[in-house]
């Protein structure tokens, strides 16, 4: 994930240091602090005869020096594969407008609103309802905010940042000390490259090489206006043919002029809990099927006999099977290769009192490759699910990993079996052998922590209302 890293660290990075400098023209290359420029006032940035980095780090200056600015920026993620000539195309907003001391940010699913009044931030994501509702607010910045101070939530940190183009470039290019310090490293080499027509604009592309990585700003010479920056691509290995991810932060009608209007923000959600810090959601909790008994009856052997899963021991000595339900699948059959690994390495005290198996759907016919897989590389036994009735009924995927005590109890469910995973893994199979009501115990511990965070939510709302900033619900 290196280039990720080094594109986050170039285009969105915090940068609180350092000095700047623009242009006015090719004769006149300084541009005063924002401080000094009359409200509303930006100089325009010219690039005859100037080379491409100082032209560059002009036009980081104006956006420094910009009293009003907004885009309808987003960014599109383009995956090419080999012989594919259709390829999957996914935008997410990633804009920002600002006008003097009010700032209005759309990175992603989050959402920041900044003005006179203070700091809102919240989350527009239907699948964690809205991050549980929860809306953060801060007291006022400031007539013009400093990126640290916009972004001093860690979990707001880590939502805006949380696509693969990292957070909007934009905040640093307005609100950073020193916009876009580690671009203009010594090592990166800048360049003028072709120019191409973008809304209708005529712009100048400014290539930046960074070792085998290629950035191109396409600057629109007449405003000083960034209107596209593409990123480097990122190649996948991946089977049958490697995938090319491209990624192009479109700024769309980008403009310095001063607004008319203020923009019209997303709604926050409904009955909001307000916070003065996003607080971590509670884990999930426990499947459904876990604690599900299964007919083993249903279940067969190679030699088409029900699978015996207390193995022929009494039921005072526990015994616990893995399952990993097989498929024509790379997830399934990742799975079963780090299950059957991990299965030869246990100790012998948890070895002797547990199997690994592979389920299987008795109704489908594996491809040639996958069935020499299983005969060359996997030597997990084999267990056959009648009509797929077991998948169907717990709702597992390829890949999922069961364990399943000796009374043919579900005592444990995970989507894949992962090197990572392994030492956890060890963990509950240890306790389920020793006899440890495992959902019981994560029905208990869930509860737990779901008190503890609506404590925390309490105590949030709490010193939000003493602190002045939110009504209480009483008053």
């Amino acid at each position: 994930m290196k280039r990720i890293s080094l594109l986050r660290s170039l285009l969105g990075g915090f940068l609180l240091c350092g000095v700047i400098a623009g242009c006015d023209s090719a004769d006149d290359t300084v541009v005063p602090p924002a401080d000094n420029l009359p409200s509303g006032s930006v100089r325009t940035v010219a690039f005859r005869q100037m080379k491409p980095r100082d032209y560059l780090q002009a036009i980081f200056s104006r956006y420094h020096a910009a009293g009003s600015y907004r885009d309808r920026g987003q960014v599109r993620m383009t995956v090419e594969q080999g012989g594919n000539s259709h390829p999957e195309t996914k935008v997410a907003p990633l804009s920002v407008w600002t006008n003097h001391d009010t700032v209005y940010v759309q990175a992603y699913d989050t959402r920041l609103w900044s003005d006179s009044e203070g700091m809102t931030a919240w989350i527009v994501d239907p699948s964690t309802k809205n991050f549980d509702s929860q809306v953060l607010r801060a007291p006022p910045i400031g007539r013009r905010p400093e990126l640290k101070q916009l972004l001093t939530d860690p979990i707001l940190v880590e939502q805006v940042a949380a696509g693969l183009a990292g957070p909007p470039p934009q905040l640093e290019w307005l609100f950073a000390e020193a916009p876009m310090k580690q671009l203009f490293h010594d090592s990166h080499e800048f360049a003028y490259g072709e120019q191409q027509t973008i809304e209708q604009t005529l712009c100048q592309e400014i290539k930046v090489l960074s070792g085998d990585q290629r950035y191109a700003f396409w600057v629109d010479p007449q405003q000083g206006l960034i209107r596209q920056v593409d990123l480097p691509s990122l190649q996948i290995p991946a089977t049958p043919s490697p995938h090319t991810i491209r990624l192009t932060l479109e700024l769309r009608e980008a403009s310095f002029d001063a607004p008319e209007t203020t923009p019209t923000a997303d709604s926050l959600p409904e009955s909001p809990k307000f916070v003065g810090h996003f607080v971590p959601l509670p884990p999930a909790s426990t499947p459904s099927s876990l604690g599900t008994r299964i007919d083993s009856n249903r279940l067969k052997t190679s030699d088409r006999k029900p699978y015996d899963f207390a193995a022929g021991r009494p039921q005072s000595e526990s015994s616990v099977t893995a399952i990993v339900y097989f498929a024509d699948d790379a997830n399934a059959l990742n799975s079963a290769l780090v299950l059957q690994d991990w299965s030869q390495q246990l100790p012998a005290e948890l070895a002797e009192r547990s199997r690994a198996v592979l389920l299987l759907d008795d109704a489908v016919s594996l491809r040639d490759e996958v069935k020499q897989i299983l005969r060359q590389s996997i030597s997990l036994p084999l267990i056959w699910d009648q009509e797929n009735e077991l998948a169907r009924k717990l709702s597992i995927a390829p890949g999922t990993l069961l364990l399943v005590d000796s009374s043919a109890r579900v005592v444990w469910i995970q989507p894949l079996v992962s090197p990572e995973s392994l030492p956890a893994l060890g963990a509950i199979l240890a306790d389920a052998i020793g006899g440890v009501d495992i959902p019981q115990r994560m029905k208990e511990q869930h509860t737990q922590d779901l008190a503890a965070y609506r404590r925390v939510l309490r105590d949030e709302y709490a010193d939000l209302v003493a602190r002045g900033l939110v009504r209480s619900a009483s008053k």
